[in-house]
């Protein structure tokens, strides 16, 4: 319960800064940064909305206001799907086209925004963020001749003008984009279908104010979010941010969602057009899986070809181009004229578009000041829990981040996840043609991080084959001057190998005293403390995963585990005061 945590903090006057990037792509926030443009606020709205107490009344109100989002097909799904359990005899449903969904979505957003609840009246839509706050405000709601929208219910009047005023404002600035443009397969209007409310307001604040610091500012102060907790945008920009990531074999992703989310076709796609300039087999056949420390149920059987095609290696930022897809779609029809003749089609229009980007499309953003302070002040540094490419690295790469860690001598705490994810496992084909799934450890885990450090490092940038020619006179960072512990729940499907830690925490070593040698660093300054020489392993307290809300989100299971809030927070409270 990240409330409890945030409680348990609070009363003992501990100050917790969250760093996120700003390069989500998926969802509602894809929707709004097509429209209008500006960096991707979604992580950021989501961990503000986690942090947000709901001590009273009206802060449950905020949350689940800012916490919903509007109809989709996935809610009209399980709202049917309800309906037929209770139900014993089995209805005649109605056909639910993506059109219409969008149409209802859209209503919905209007009543919203006017306060009224006709279309929830017409379509019998009554879905909110948490379930269990619509069964604790059940006992609010009026007769239906009440036509306040429930989103508004306990809202007091200043915080309804507040939420309100910007709601609209962000209403208009989509209008406004829109304004005197034909609307056209590659201009189509703004889709409301399964939009966060949350992040409609984010987008109206960062829009009015110009600033996504104000924004949070404001995000913060609306949801009632405590003093002692801050939400640190990693960059600090007004444009797009892209994200892209390196596998090991060559292969080039675009776009943070097409970094966690890969499809068997993106797969065979990716297949054909690296197979004859890498000279790389076809994985594009079908394939006999052979599953190896991976969930032989059925459920991920079926899914066992939704991985990349090889190990993820690192991450990067790429300048944003707004012609880039239609540069894409248009060499695709040159090559394919009976492609291009074929009219779009919805499915084949919002289908993730693909192709090879190279080192001279990589961007090098400056950190958030911010960033840099609060790591300068820190009695502790926590990585994680979530996707590590996507969600971890992309603060991590940054130009002197790893500087700045190097430069403190407090814990530097990895926390490891419960289980694997798409972005630490892939599918590789074996030499007799065999599909074989593999997953990183902790130690590659640790190298990885280490890597993207040694990327962002000015004094020492690593190049493409992880040489350290380049490094300047100053000692090359050892693995524990990034990591000194890790920390994962018991029962963690991530294998953890403490001498495989050590013995690259020794490689570390030897590199280091040869770079020292070769470039005539004093001995005293290359020697290492002994308590510094290996990362220090702890097993924490665990709860199944599909016990609390976070493990649920996150897509846990009972058969996952997850860190217990009290024993984590204990944990790191301890290592912070030492």
């Amino acid at each position: 319960n990240n409330n409890n945590n945030n409680n348990i903090m609070e009363g003992g006057g501990i100050k917790v800064w969250h760093v996120l990037p700003v390069t989500d792509d998926g969802g509602s926030t894809a929707e709004i940064v097509r429209v209008l443009g500006g960096p991707a606020v979604g992580d950021i709205r989501s961990r503000l909305l986690r942090l947000a107490p709901g001590h009273t009344r009206e802060g449950r109100a905020v949350r689940r206001l800012l916490g919903h989002r509007l109809v989709s097909l996935e809610t009209i799904k399980k709202q049917q799907q309800r309906r037929r359990r209770k139900n014993e005899e089995e209805e005649e449903e109605e056909e639910i086209t993506t059109d219409k969904v969008s149409r209802m979505a859209r209503e919905e957003w209007f009543d919203i925004i006017d306060g009224g609840m006709e279309s929830h009246r017409h379509h019998g839509l009554r879905h909110y963020a948490d379930e269990e706050e619509e069964e604790e405000d059940n006992d609010d709601e009026s007769d239906s001749d009440d036509y306040e929208h429930p989103l508004w219910k306990g809202v007091s009047t200043p915080y309804r003008s507040i939420i309100r005023s910007f709601l609209v404002h962000f209403h208009s600035q989509v209008m406004h984009t829109h304004n005197g443009i034909r609307h056209s397969s590659r201009n189509p209007p703004f889709d409301f279908q399964g939009g966060s409310v949350g992040n409609f307001f984010f987008a109206g604040a960062r829009t009015f104010f110009g600033s996504l610091p104000a924004a949070i500012f404001l995000f913060s102060k609306v949801a009632g979010i405590p003093s002692g907790s801050r939400v640190l945008p990693a960059v600090l920009s007004e444009e797009r941010l892209v994200l892209g990531a390196v596998l090991k074999d060559g292969t080039r992703l675009r776009g943070q969602y097409e970094i966690s989310h890969p499809s068997p076709r993106q797969l065979a796609m990716k297949s054909d057009s690296t197979k004859e300039k890498d000279g790389q087999r076809d994985r594009s056949g079908s394939f006999k899986a052979v599953v190896k420390s991976f969930d032989t149920s059925e459920s991920l059987n079926e899914g066992i070809t939704s991985l990349h095609p090889s190990a993820m290696k690192r991450v990067c930022y790429l300048l944003h181009d707004p012609t880039w897809r239609r540069k894409v779609q248009g060499q695709r029809n040159a090559n394919n004229p009976s492609a291009a003749a074929e009219p779009p089609s919805p499915q084949r229009s919002k289908s993730r578009v693909r192709t090879d980007w190279t080192d001279r499309h990589e961007v090098d953003p400056e950190p958030n000041p911010s960033v840099l302070e609060a790591i300068s002040n820190a009695n502790c540094i926590v990585y994680g829990c979530g996707s590590l490419f996507t969600s971890v690295l992309p603060s991590l790469v940054l130009r002197g981040v790893g500087e700045e860690i190097v430069r403190k001598t407090v814990p530097r705490v990895l926390l490891l996840n419960g289980w694997h994810d798409h972005e630490t496992t892939w599918m590789e084909t074996s030499s007799d043609g065999n599909a074989v799934v593999k997953q990183m450890d902790a130690t590659a885990i640790v190298q990885t991080i280490a890597s993207a450090f040694d990327r962002g490092n000015e004094q020492c940038k690593d190049d493409e084959d992880d040489s350290h020619d380049g490094c300047s006179v100053t000692p090359i960072p050892l693995i524990t001057d990034y990591i000194t512990h890790i920390l994962y729940p018991i029962g963690s499907e991530i294998d953890i190998k403490e001498q495989s830690l050590e013995e690259l925490c020794a490689s570390r070593q030897r590199l280091r005293s040869e770079h020292a040698a070769s470039v005539g660093i004093a001995k005293q300054t290359n020697e290492l403390p002994s308590h510094l020489d290996r990362i220090k392993v702890m097993g924490i307290a665990s709860i199944p995963a599909d016990e609390c809300v976070e493990g649920k989100r996150s897509g846990g299971a009972s058969r996952h585990r997850i860190f217990d809030a009290g024993a984590l927070v204990d944990c790191l409270l301890e290592l912070a005061s030492t």
